[in-house]
């Protein structure tokens, strides 16, 4: 079985950086998209295994209140991916308990190495 893994960042270099990484490890990207709206479209479309998230996104929620929306009503593991290394910021994505936090820039060779940990931990395996 394939990791399903949802996209939802809105820069599109950081975008297909992630996409290379990801399917690079063996995992199957449902979609990726550049905002709130999109995203819980998508979710409720895949049921994604995990979901990739920035905090700064566009739509009618940011990162950090889609992510109470996901814990809610879809019980769905999410990383979330962010530049805001404000402390304010982070208390309140910590608050809604993401698997991890990526602080961008990203190096690539981190982020496969954890996303690899990450899916094993959730206990879905990788192909």
């Amino acid at each position: 079985m394939n990791t399903k893994v949802l996209i939802i960042e809105d820069d599109f270099i950081i975008q297909m950086f992630l996409e290379n990484i990801i399917s690079s490890i063996g995992c199957n990207i449902v979609a990726t998209v550049d905002n709130s709206d999109d995203g819980i479209k998508m979710i409720e479309e895949y049921s994604p295994d995990i979901i990739l998230m920035d905090i700064g996104i566009a739509g009618k929620k940011d990162g950090i209140e889609m992510a109470e929306l996901i814990n809610e009503k879809f019980q769905i593991p999410f990383i979330f991916i962010t530049g805001n290394s404000d402390f304010t910021t982070i208390d309140r994505a910590k608050k809604t308990s993401p698997i991890h936090i990526f602080n961008k820039p990203i190096e690539q060779e981190v982020l496969s190495s954890e996303l690899i940990e990450i899916c094993k931990k959730i206990h879905t395996p990788l192909t």
